[in-house]
C-alpha cells in the first residue's frame, strides 16, 4: 500500500509540477522571441498559446505568478538541494534532479501546495473563454 501511495504521490507531483510550470514557461517563451531557435516541440505549445491572445497584462501576471511559485518552491528546500538543481541547470542534465533530491513528506507537500496554488493563480488570470479554450487544446493533446 505503500508503495502505491509513493507511485500515485510521485504522479501527482509530477503532474502539478509540469502544470505549474509549463503555463509560466510558455508565456514567457512567447512573450521573448530572442530565446533561440525553438524546438518542434516549443513551436507546438507555443502556437496554442498564441491561440488564447494573451494580452501584455496577462503575459506580466503570469511572469510573476511563475517567478513567485519558485522563490516558494526554493524556499523549501534545503542549501544542498538548491545547488543539486542549480549543477543540473547549468549541465543541461535535468533528468531525474527531482528524485535526486530525496525531499522528505512534508516538503512534498508544501512543493504540491505551492504549485497547485500557482497552477489556481494561473489559471485566474485568464477570461473564461481562454480556460475553456485551454481546456479544449489540453483535451486535444491528450487523444
Amino acid at each position: 500500500m505503500l508503495n502505491n501511495f509513493k507511485r500515485i504521490f510521485a504522479v501527482v507531483m509530477l503532474s502539478t509540477s509540469l502544470g505549474s510550470i509549463t503555463i509560466p514557461s510558455i508565456v514567457s517563451a512567447q512573450s521573448n522571441p530572442d530565446r533561440g531557435t525553438p524546438t518542434s516541440t516549443q513551436n507546438h505549445r507555443e502556437g496554442g498559446w498564441k491561440k488564447l491572445n494573451l494580452s501584455d497584462a496577462q503575459k506580466q501576471q503570469l511572469k510573476m505568478i511563475r517567478a513567485s511559485t519558485a522563490q516558494k518552491v526554493q524556499s523549501v528546500l534545503t542549501e544542498e538541494q538548491r545547488s543539486k538543481i542549480a549543477t543540473a541547470k547549468q549541465s543541461g542534465d535535468r533528468k531525474g534532479v527531482w528524485k535526486s533530491l530525496n525531499l522528505t513528506a512534508d516538503q512534498k507537500q508544501q512543493i504540491h501546495d505551492i504549485r497547485k496554488s500557482s497552477r489556481e493563480q494561473s489559471l485566474a488570470v485568464l477570461t473564461p473563454d481562454q480556460r475553456t479554450q485551454l481546456q479544449q487544446m489540453k483535451s486535444e493533446h491528450n487523444r
